[in-house]
């Protein structure tokens, strides 16, 4: 399952409020939509993988011929929320305002009402699940805590339908690998962007692993990350090494999610997820 987070400059923004008046930090997150995208897109046309893209509210209102392009080729669009707000803080109503905001203005400008949801802080609030069930989402992919698809809340009663998340992992997300900047500093350490071939080899040794084991292997970029010239090439032939494997399922987030309901299959007993659901939150808290 391949994932893009279309986030552009709501990044810098989120990470810092002095980046308003930083035009060439915010410039960054503009090569993203504009340069990065194009090329993604050719990238993938070229392996015949279609892939879930993740976009904000306001970044579609600011791109949408970017995003008209990406739902023409075939790729799902998924909601990354309205902007720049955080759900674990907001309360049931927030949520819903920005999360049906976004689903609003990306529906209007690609012509396809969002499923997916990924929140921008990969974080979300004890109704935030309750929330994207009202507004027909039917998946997420935030979580850490397995390599198989997860059911967010579990199912607790007849009826409930509840939302599969799609696990994602660092060691196959570029952003940890090329991002870098020097005002704001982004890593504070300054040690970032990795070679070239040394990503490419570890993420065919992951993606060997996931297969070998038979898991959901979720890979995460930023077009603003992957995107630049060089960059590409190292999707490209990752791609390639990927399709080489004739056994294996290239699918949407929707896709996925649809699958996993299928199968009727639990969470297992000590998931993050049904321990998280069986505690007391005002408990958790004051532990």
């Amino acid at each position: 399952m391949v994932t893009v987070n279309l986030d552009a400059e709501l990044f810098w923004l989120r990470l810092d409020e002095s980046c308003h008046a930083r035009p060439k930090t915010l410039s960054m997150g503009e090569y993203g939509p504009r340069r990065g995208a194009p090329r993604m897109l050719d990238a993938l046309d070229a392996a015949g993988v279609r892939a879930s893209w993740m976009i904000p509210a306001t970044v579609a209102e600011r791109y949408p011929e970017t995003v008209r392009d990406v739902a023409a080729r075939g790729h799902e669009i998924g909601s990354r929320g309205d902007g720049l707000e955080d759900y674990a803080t907001l309360d049931a109503e927030g949520q819903r305002r920005a999360i049906e905001r976004s689903a609003r203005v990306l529906e209007d400008i690609s012509g396809r009402r969002p499923t997916g949801f990924r929140p921008p802080s990969a974080e979300i609030g004890d109704d935030t699940a309750g929330v994207l069930g009202e507004l027909g989402f039917t998946w997420t992919s935030l979580a850490r805590g397995d390599d198989r698809p997860t059911l967010l809340p579990p199912v607790t009663g007849p009826g409930a339908t509840p939302l599969v998340d799609v696990p994602a992992h660092w060691e196959l997300n570029d952003f940890p690998r090329f991002m870098f900047n020097y005002g704001p500093a982004y890593p504070a350490g300054q040690v970032r962007i990795a070679g070239y071939r040394q990503t490419l080899d570890d993420w065919c040794a992951e993606f060997d692993a996931y297969h070998g084991y038979g898991l959901c292997c979720v890979i995460t970029l930023e077009p603003s990350c992957i995107g630049k010239p060089g960059r590409i090439g190292v999707l490209e032939e990752f791609l390639a090494y990927m399709r080489r494997r004739r056994d294996v399922w290239f699918a949407t987030g929707a896709e996925v999610a649809r699958w996993w309901l299928s199968l009727d299959r639990p969470n297992d007993p000590g998931s993050s997820e049904e321990v998280r659901h069986r505690t007391d939150p005002q408990r958790a808290v004051a532990g």
